[in-house]
């Protein structure tokens, strides 16, 4: 009597172990290709944020005839707060609605407060901001938490946000062209400057940016780490204004500020450098991203770029300065 015997097909434990093998090098192959995919993605939109933010700074000088103040004050006393450029664009990039509930005024017991200070009370209608998340203003790339209270005693205890686009206010000592010192004071906190776009207590016309729209920065990224630690400049959030109303060109002693800072180090740099970099108040907070390679940063005609954190310190100086006579177009 014949008898078939029937094996059962399938595969032995080598060819599984080879199949498994083969499985793991496609998906070691594929996954940096899916990461850079994202990350492209990622920087799409933040180069999409940074030109809403430009056209809104546009859109604003069209109305007024001048950009924005990168931070301000409305009292002569202290305490008191301000806030900054973000804030005073917020119609212009559809934000409308929230700006309409905001109070600003120069009496004392209704002053602008964003953040949550001392002076809460006061906070009136700027409660709005409290939690409010607005994605124009949050590089999708960026690793710090929007309603972070960082470990440098940024004072953000009504949490509003973490803002990962920061004012240029220009460039610090030693400044490019003819006349290294020109727009820059030691106001404390590091070198203030008035010889870029958005700074504190002064705004500018177009007209004034005499180096070309082209070749000035206005914004900048800031959504990055130093040594592992949020320095953006979101001193009681990233809403803040200047501690006083006074100019550089005036007695400006004590002005620390929230929204600009003043280029003095490279993109991406990682110094902690007392007076400068290490408190979010500081006037010399670094510019810097999680995009490998580089930061977004939007110029003055409304356009926005990617600045290769390799480029030289001098040539950066010369982006953030509106009139050092020196513009800066290969970079």
């Amino acid at each position: 009597m014949n008898r078939t015997i029937h094996r059962s097909k399938g595969f032995t434990l080598v060819e599984l172990l080879v199949v498994i093998a083969i499985i793991g090098i496609l998906i070691a192959l594929l996954l940096p290709a899916v990461q850079q995919a994202r990350e492209a993605a990622r920087r799409l939109q933040c180069t999409n944020n940074l030109k809403q933010i430009g056209l809104g700074l546009h859109n604003y000088h069209d109305t007024y005839g001048k950009l924005p103040y990168g931070s301000f004050n409305l009292r002569q006393a202290w305490p008191s707060n301000g806030t900054n450029w973000r804030a005073l664009i917020l119609p212009f990039i559809e934000q409308g609605n929230v700006h309409d509930q905001l109070t600003f005024s120069s009496d004392p017991s209704i002053h602008f407060m964003a953040g949550g200070a001392a002076q809460g009370n006061a906070l009136n209608g700027n409660m709005v901001l409290h939690n409010l998340e607005i994605d124009a203003y949050r590089c999708p790339s960026t690793v710090i938490e929007a309603f972070e209270v960082a470990p440098v005693s940024n004072n953000n205890r009504k949490p509003t946000l973490n803002i990962t686009y920061v004012g240029v206010q220009g460039a610090a000592r030693p400044v490019p062209g003819n006349s290294p010192n020109i727009g820059t004071k030691d106001c404390g906190h590091g070198w203030s400057c008035n010889n870029g776009v958005l700074v504190a207590n002064e705004n500018f016309g177009m007209n004034e940016i005499t180096d070309g729209l082209s070749n000035t920065m206005m914004v900048a990224e800031q959504s990055g780490l130093v040594k592992k630690v949020n320095r953006t400049s979101n001193y009681y959030g990233g809403w803040y204004g200047s501690r006083h109303p006074r100019k550089i060109t005036e007695s400006c002693g004590d002005l620390w500020q929230t929204g600009t800072t003043c280029v003095r180090f490279a993109p991406n740099s990682n110094i902690v450098q007392t007076g400068a970099t290490e408190r979010m108040y500081r006037n010399n907070t670094i510019i810097n991203s999680q995009h490998p390679g580089g930061i977004m940063v939007t110029l003055s005609d409304g356009s926005s770029r990617f600045v290769a954190e390799t480029i030289e310190l001098w040539n950066l100086k010369r982006l953030a300065c509106r009139l050092d006579g020196t513009p800066v177009q290969d970079y």
